[in-house]
């Protein structure tokens, strides 16, 4: 059965424009980035709602195609998947590495969702808050002896971050991570005399109250602590 749109009135303003189709509306690449960050987030979420109850988005890669990639939305006058817009526009166009920490995944491994949209004035100050936010968790960096574990997502995505630090494979995840997070593990990894890099498997079940606290992942479970501050 098809879903049920739930999707508020805002959504008719996102299918009717984007930078592509009314760049006279976009002042430059603040306004356009901050617009495709929101877009994201907000097809997303609502496709998600649509849904809802569902347990995974992408826990195989049947379910990850059809989620991402076949299933089309309507911006600015386009209809096109949330890989594309993840892709070929937000990736190719902007070559930003922090949207990785900016747009989400309704999945528990995903960056945490930001209480606030982004906008030309603040998107600076927001990418550098959530990706050293997101470096900061113990989920995202941890020292277990000589080895580092970091998120599987910066392997993934591992040209990005070889472009932004200069350094190839593994180095590179590590350098970028080591840029963001907080002193005190960089302390932790540069005391080391050669960390090992080792990528953490993602949990895709769906990120819904409650979510955490049964993670496959003590990392993620420790994030549903009430004094740990995370929002759901």
């Amino acid at each position: 059965m098809k879903p049920v749109s739930r999707r508020p009135a805002a959504f008719a303003a996102l299918a009717a424009a984007s930078p592509r189709n009314r760049p006279d509306l976009f002042a430059g690449r603040a306004d356009e980035l901050a617009y495709y960050i929101n877009a994201y987030n907000a097809i997303t979420t609502a496709a998600v709602v649509e849904r809802y109850p569902l347990k995974s988005v992408g826990e195989s890669l049947v379910m990850r195609a059809r989620f991402f990639r076949f299933t089309r939305h309507t911006v600015g006058g386009e209809r096109i998947s949330l890989e594309d817009l993840e892709n070929k526009i937000l990736r190719a166009q902007y070559r930003e590495p922090r949207i990785h920490f900016a747009i989400v995944c309704a999945s528990l491994s995903c960056p945490k969702l930001a209480r606030e949209p982004y906008t030309k004035d603040n998107l600076e100050a927001m990418l550098e808050r959530e990706t050293r936010r997101y470096f900061a968790e113990t989920r995202n960096l941890a020292v277990e002896g000589d080895t580092v574990l970091l998120p599987v997502l910066l392997d993934w995505y591992r040209e990005d971050f070889e472009a932004a630090t200069g350094r190839r494979g593994k180095q590179a995840a590590l350098a970028y991570a080591l840029r963001y997070t907080t002193p005190a593990k960089r302390g932790a990894v540069e005391a080391i005399r050669a960390p090992r890099a080792v990528f953490r498997d993602y949990d895709w079940s769906i990120n819904e109250p409650g979510s955490r606290a049964r993670a496959r992942s003590a990392a993620e479970r420790e994030l549903a602590r009430p004094e740990s501050g995370a929002r759901e």
